[in-house]
């Protein structure tokens, strides 16, 4: 009888991916040590290193016999080379960096199958799409996003699957339009609000008007230019919106007092590969303004900006820390 092995969370595979980094980086402390052995102890966790370790295992026998690289060059018109870079402040690291870079690479490609054949409309990366729903109602889809709709006579139903959506809602007194995302929902009292869903929670930032958010067995109303932060077991006080949630229906990311690694994965989303911060840098609170349409020149910026450095597999794997 065949095994049918449960896809790795995001969450969890980012986490596996950011012990093999730190692990490979250099010895932990003993502190380091303890929350790593206590991290394992989950057996999801657990079972997730092994799979990116055993993809680190595969690439390290074809490393043993690769040529090193040549470095850094441009080709055509100012075109970058494929190359491996490792900037001047950072350590050497082992291949096992980079089998967990493509293992979540991997990982993140064979899991939104499923989520593709259950949705009504999606975006590739780097996409932004408008839609106008039956009712009048128009939906814009952030990068690397998708919904499903469960229209019936009487009531509208969205269920966000993956990323962002700004909801312009069309008034219906007889139909209610509700978002469900993470176990929770969003009811429209007003027109427009913007949900993301950020792993295992979501949240909501509303733009004009109010909703109604049921989180748990809690449910608030959400007025303009407040957010909240929902799951199937939790709600989060009303808050106000820092920045401009809908920003990026321009090509703008726009944060305030927000953690780095945060950032760097909203902009990691409008491209292909992987990129996120490992460590401390990641804790740090930053503010600006980041350009979603030049990613790689945002990442560069952070980088620079922020006294970090960079592993590189190209311009694809990429790994910020300080």
């Amino acid at each position: 009888m065949t095994t049918i092995r449960q896809p790795i969370a995001p969450e969890i595979a980012q986490a596996a991916a950011d012990w093999i980094v730190r692990r490979d980086s250099g010895p932990l402390s003993a502190q380091d040590e303890q929350a790593f052995a206590q991290w394992c102890a989950d057996p999801a966790h657990g079972d997730a290193l092994a799979r990116l370790e055993k993809v680190w295992g595969l690439l390290d026998e074809e490393a043993g016999s690769a040529t090193p690289p040549p470095r850094s060059r441009t080709s055509g018109a100012g075109r970058r080379a494929p190359v491996w870079r490792s900037r001047p402040k950072a350590r050497p690291v082992a291949m096992g960096a980079i089998a967990a870079m493509l293992g979540l690479a991997v990982l993140g490609t064979v899991q939104d199958w499923p989520m593709r054949l259950s949705a009504d409309y999606v975006t590739g990366i780097g996409e932004r799409r408008e839609v106008e729903l039956s009712d009048g109602s128009v939906v814009q889809l952030d990068s690397g996003s998708a919904i499903a709709l469960d229209y019936t006579h009487d009531r509208r139903g969205v269920r966000l699957l993956s990323g962002a959506a700004l909801f312009r809602v069309a008034p219906d007194r007889a139909r209610p339009f509700t978002v469900a995302a993470e176990g929770g929902s969003v009811t429209a009292l007003g027109t427009a609000f913007v949900v993301r869903d950020e792993g295992e929670r979501a949240t909501v930032s509303v733009m004009q008007h109010s909703v109604r958010v049921r989180g748990g067995d809690r449910a608030v109303v959400v007025t303009e230019g407040q957010r909240v932060d929902f799951s199937s077991a939790t709600l989060s006080a009303p808050t106000v919106v820092k920045g401009d949630a809908a920003a990026w229906t321009r090509g703008r990311l726009v944060v305030v007092d927000r953690p780095l690694g945060e950032v760097v994965a909203q902009i990691a989303r409008y491209r292909r590969g992987y990129v996120a911060v490992t460590g401390p840098a990641a804790a740090i609170r930053v503010s600006g303004v980041y350009d979603l349409d030049h990613p790689l020149a945002a990442i560069d910026g952070i980088e620079a900006s922020h006294g970090l450095s960079s592993l590189r597999l190209s311009d694809r794997f990429i790994i910020l820390r300080r």
